[in-house]
């Protein structure tokens, strides 16, 4: 396309300096703003869901003085002991807790384990739940107009030159992005 005064590509510069844009922007910002809203809403809630599991399994690792091997008889699979050390570091578990000193290994772990479990639980729940329209009617708009809002902008011919619809968000890509934890079977 040529550059020359009168030219759509004037006319969307014009518009750009005076502070508005073509449709086709803003309907290509829609989906991400909306998705950037649920992945921020989801990270809060999951932190906010993690506090008890956290505390827990901050009061197994000092029940156990960080050596994850004390925990190895409490499990019927070897790789438990790593997997929970894994987890330990991947939720930076170091809340600050009062030692007990009635408090046995095993029912460290145990009340670990319980907390987790829950938090598995309620996590699902909320992720099965939440109603994803806010963040999926934008990307259906995206998908149904913005090929022809940037063609008539551009005065192209072709629409879907190029163009990748958005996929919908649904629970698997947000239980992907914020998982359960993976917990071992104790003995």
């Amino acid at each position: 396309m040529f550059d020359y005064e009168g030219s759509r590509s004037e006319f969307l510069k014009l518009l750009a300096e005076l502070g508005e844009e073509p449709a086709f922007l803003a309907r290509a910002r829609a989906p991400q703003i909306a998705l950037e809203t649920l992945l921020r809403a989801c990270e809060a809630r999951r932190e906010e869901g993690l506090k008890w599991p956290r505390f827990h399994l901050s009061l197994l690792a000092q029940q156990i003085r960080q050596d994850w091997s004390r925990l190895g008889p409490l499990f019927t699979a070897p790789q438990a002991v790593t997997m929970l050390e894994a987890l330990h570091a991947s939720l930076a578990a170091n809340v600050p807790v009062e030692t007990n000193w009635l408090l046995s290994d095993r029912s460290a772990l145990t009340n670990f384990l319980e907390s987790a479990d829950r938090f598995n639980r309620r996590w699902s729940t909320y992720i099965e739940n939440l109603d994803l329209e806010s963040v999926n009617q934008p990307r259906r708009d995206f998908n149904q107009f913005y090929p022809v809002e940037k063609a008539c902008a551009f005065g192209m011919e072709t629409i879907a030159e190029g163009f990748e619809p958005l996929a919908m968000i649904d629970s698997a890509y947000l239980l992907a992005r914020f998982p359960l934890l993976t917990l071992p079977s104790p003995a």
